[in-house]
């Protein structure tokens, strides 16, 4: 019993169950805000009977999605914070080993590479032409939402190709959802 406190110790399952948790409110926050305005997402023409992008039923006000927009960047500011807040934390904890300081290191710099990949992703995204953009990263994942009215195939392939110019992800590690 008394390797295994070595091997795993006090400070390493403090630190796990930490990223875990962290992990898990980010996790949360992106599926709520992602529910909270589902009314205002469209889905593919081809799997809306009988309409088509543009048509009213499928448009929402301004209004809506600019206050979706704003939430939204409320949200994943106020979780970004919450989580390097946790890295500080445990950064300044004292008593971390070499090897648990690099740890917290690699984290912190691992979300500082993503917070700026995504504000560079959505100002691309703006200066292409969409009206707003927000991009959510991880490291397996990218979900990119952006506020056009009627999406088409040329606009997924600059989205798609804008984010690849920031980050490497396979086609199937990639979302994009259209906000009107």
């Amino acid at each position: 019993m008394k390797r295994l406190n070595v091997i795993l110790g006090k400070k390493q399952l403090v630190a796990a169950g930490l990223t875990v948790l962290l992990g898990a409110a980010v996790a949360v926050n992106f599926i709520y805000a992602g529910n909270k305005k589902q009314q205002d997402i469209t889905q593919p023409a081809e799997e809306v009977a009988g309409t088509t992008y543009g048509e009213a039923d499928l448009v929402s006000s301004n209004s809506d999605s600019d206050a979706y927009f704003a939430q939204a960047r409320l949200d994943k500011q106020t979780s970004r914070e919450e989580a390097a807040e946790v890295l500080q934390t445990m950064y300044q904890g004292g008593d971390l080993t070499a090897d648990e300081m690099s740890v917290v290191a690699v984290d912190a710099a691992k979300m500082g590479g993503w917070i700026e990949s995504e504000t560079k992703i959505e100002s691309m995204l703006k200066a292409q032409g969409f009206e707003d953009a927000l991009c959510y990263l991880s490291d397996n994942s990218a979900n990119i939402i952006v506020k056009t009215e009627g999406l088409d195939a040329a606009g997924a392939a600059k989205i798609k190709s804008t984010l690849l110019s920031e980050v490497e992800l396979t086609n199937d590690q990639i979302t994009i959802v259209e906000v009107n």
